[in-house]
């Protein structure tokens, strides 16, 4: 072989060669590569652990506040005031989050700052914020809120200049406790009361009657005749004939809403006391002035059922005769009387708590046909109800129900003087516009022919019910 002339020329060759030869070659840079790329990969796996930590941290703070936030709305609870609420959840809260691991000190610590005005109470390092507050929406409402700030300690963050990540949560919580609450029931017994409440009953009263449908109960006229085939007056021979009547109905319906009182407030865990009144005539020498059935009143549900039965209809003389010494001239529905007289019996309501010194709502609840009679010689009946009395009764923060049991023109189309289809009859309209202004928002009912008065009751008790409120 020849050799070439240019030595040099073949040493740069062979170099050329050899470092082509290096860069092709990429084994040992493997392990370089890994060596650098373990230090970020270490670092990652350790933030992780560091982010997982805190997120269990995180979860175990946020159950804490969770369960400081429901403990001042148990039942028990609820009867506290909201100061004591937010220091048995403040306690509640170091009980548990002391103990947790993983967090930078110091957190939680330091002497509380308790401020009872406000109802708040905070950590002394403003870590933590608990509030609690008792509103006045629809019942004795409170909503608690728990707020919290931590950090949790890393230690492979550290490195990075990372000591800590910051934590925080909020917890809310409310409930409604059902208040206490009495209730005043005013049964309307005036002679209208005394009509039937279905049309098979009207047309039968009629047909014993010689066409008369009111059973009106006068003692001196006992001209028809009864089921057993003896003489009475209008009322004995519709009961005779079992014809239910509005009045009778109504006993029924306050017997029917004790029953659902009681066990409303079972299921409310409150306490529902009642008290029972009829009203007719304003006058004493009347049969049927303002009687106060059962007062004062009891948590005894069941005895108001039983008092309900003494609320009879009027018991006349006569056509407007009240007793054989005393003309009424027919004024029986005396409602300006009754409300001034219940309105004395019903003392100032509170908020309806359990808190020592409270005492429980007041509900007034009124079934009539909403015909006012007061004055009439020389005149026509008032009719409408006197919605002034109404408003001094609402304005003591008494809630006012109301069951119209409708007042048809034909109870009284067969007056054969034509003086109630003059006197009564154009003005009807007046009736219904002045009770549903004499009640208070939602608490209004009407019943007519056919309709259960029972049913109307028991929905106007669940509406007041429903709708309570704590008037702070």
């Amino acid at each position: 072989m020849m050799k070439s002339r240019y030595p040099f020329l073949r040493v740069v060759s062979r170099i050329a060669h050899a470092w082509t030869a290096l860069r092709a070659d990429r084994r040992g840079s493997v392990f370089m590569i890994l060596g650098f790329a373990l230090i970020p990969l270490t670092l990652s796996v350790g933030i992780g652990i560091d982010y997982a930590r805190a997120a269990r941290i995180q979860t175990r703070l946020n159950a804490i506040a969770d369960a400081a936030a429901l403990a001042t709305v148990t039942a028990p609870m609820m009867q506290q005031t909201p100061y004591n609420a937010a220091v048995t959840a403040y306690n509640m809260w170091h009980q548990q989050a002391d103990a947790t691991a993983g967090l930078v000190t110091p957190y939680f610590t330091g002497c509380c700052v308790i401020n009872q005005t406000s109802n708040t109470v905070n950590g002394g390092d403003g870590t933590l914020l608990i509030s609690v507050t008792d509103t006045n929406t629809t019942g004795h409402t409170r909503t608690t809120t728990v707020s919290w700030h931590a950090a949790s300690h890393n230690a492979f963050g550290n490195l990075l200049a990372m000591a800590q990540i910051e934590l925080n949560g909020t917890s809310t919580t409310n409930a409604k406790q059902a208040p206490n609450i009495d209730f005043y029931v005013l049964l309307d017994t005036s002679s209208s009361m005394a009509f039937p409440t279905t049309t098979a009953g009207i047309n039968q009263l009629g047909s014993l009657t010689g066409g008369c449908t009111f059973a009106c109960h006068n003692t001196n006229y006992t001209q028809a005749t009864k089921k057993d085939g003896t003489k009475g007056d209008y009322y004995s021979v519709a009961l005779s004939y079992g014809i239910p009547l509005r009045v009778d109905q109504a006993r029924l319906a306050v017997q029917s809403m004790m029953t659902t009182a009681t066990q409303t407030e079972q299921n409310n865990n409150a306490q529902y006391r009642a008290a029972l009144a009829s009203f007719g005539s304003g006058d004493s020498r009347a049969p049927n002035p303002f009687n106060k059935l059962l007062f004062p009143v009891t948590a005894a549900l069941s005895s108001v059922s039983a008092a309900a039965n003494g609320a009879q209809v009027t018991n006349y003389y006569s056509e407007n005769q009240a007793t054989s010494t005393y003309p009424s001239n027919d004024t029986d529905t005396w409602s300006s009387d009754a409300f001034t007289r219940i309105n004395s019996l019903m003392p100032a309501p509170g908020n309806g708590t359990n808190q020592a010194g409270d005492k429980p709502q007041q509900i007034m609840f009124i079934i009539t046909d909403g015909m006012r009679d007061e004055y009439r010689p020389g005149g026509r009946p008032e009719v409408a109800f006197d919605t002034t009395l109404c408003d001094t009764i609402k304005a003591r923060g008494i809630r006012i129900g109301i069951i119209y049991t409708e007042y048809l023109p034909s109870a009284i189309n067969t007056d054969p003087t034509g003086w109630s289809q003059v006197n009564v009859v154009p003005y009807l309209p007046q009736v219904e516009p002045a009770l549903q202004n004499c009640a208070s928002s939602g608490l209004y009912y009407k019943v007519s022919t056919n309709d259960d008065i029972s049913t109307a009751l028991n929905q106007l008790f669940q509406a007041a019910v429903a709708t309570a409120h704590i008037a702070h």
